[in-house]
């Protein structure tokens, strides 16, 4: 498959996730393979010490045997690096004219990717979902997961991107020439990675668009609360200061701003 053949490609970061990654897969694929678009889906191993990838390779048999779909990309890590880093990889390794990222639980439908779609098509650069817009649709979280949110969310829009209502919801969709140069300029490996790539998108004139979506809560979170919130809180700092020199002019080597 060449790649001006692939519409779309959907990045799923994996860490552990044994639990859960044949459903998230399976609804993927199944979604995809309905639409009129060619698509790819790239897995990115973080550094798992369960059977994740085992469980990818079996769905991926099952799928191009009983199903007629394309088997996904699977690229690893020995080492666990951190969420971040796996999404950069996933973005460095997209061939798509669109690119998706999302999280590998699927608390967010995959369906909800036409709205996401909608605005790229409307001349976005990156749309982001939402869990905190007046019309998302989110089931309850439990309440120090919903106070941690807010007061993040209340911490970015004061220190990093003003207007944004939520950065951490784990569906966001990128063109391509987007993906790649956030990608490039990419540096924090952990959960704040959502935020430097809206802090990067608003210093290089990126146009980002926030959409409500639909989100379910889904045991098995990564995030601690404690531990992550001030790891979060030092990082919004690490992103003001690591790109306090940057704006539009800053492109990646061969491309134009």
């Amino acid at each position: 498959m060449s790649d001006k053949e692939i519409d779309l490609s959907v990045v799923i970061p994996a860490y552990n996730e044994e639990a859960r990654i044949a459903d998230t897969l399976l609804a993927v694929k199944d979604y995809l393979h309905q639409q009129p678009i060619r698509s790819e889906v790239i897995v990115v191993d973080d550094g798992s010490r369960d059977l994740t990838l085992e469980v990818v390779k079996t769905i991926d048999i099952y799928g191009s045997e009983m199903k007629e779909q394309e088997t996904s990309r699977i690229t690893t890590d020995v080492t666990n690096r951190g969420k971040g880093a796996a999404v950069r990889r996933g973005l460095e390794l997209a061939r798509g004219r669109w690119v998706l990222f999302t999280d590998a639980d699927l608390s967010t439908p995959i369906s909800e990717i036409e709205k996401l779609l909608a605005e790229i098509a409307e001349g976005a650069d990156m749309v982001i979902g939402s869990r905190r817009m007046p019309t998302s649709d989110v089931e309850p979280q439990p309440f120090h997961r919903r106070v941690m949110g807010w007061f993040f969310a209340f911490l970015v829009r004061t220190l990093a991107v003003p207007g944004i209502h939520d950065s951490q919801c784990g569906f966001k969709c990128y063109t391509r020439s987007s993906a790649s140069r956030l990608a490039a300029l990419q540096q924090m490996n952990g959960f704040s990675f959502d935020v430097e790539h809206l802090f990067l998108a608003r210093r290089l004139g990126l146009a980002v668009v926030e959409v409500p979506v639909r989100w379910v809560d889904a045991p098995g979170t990564k995030v601690r609360a404690v531990r992550d919130s001030w790891r979060m809180l030092r990082d919004l700092l690490r992103i003001r200061l690591l790109h306090r020199s940057l704006n539009g002019s800053h492109c990646v080597a061969g491309e134009t701003p």
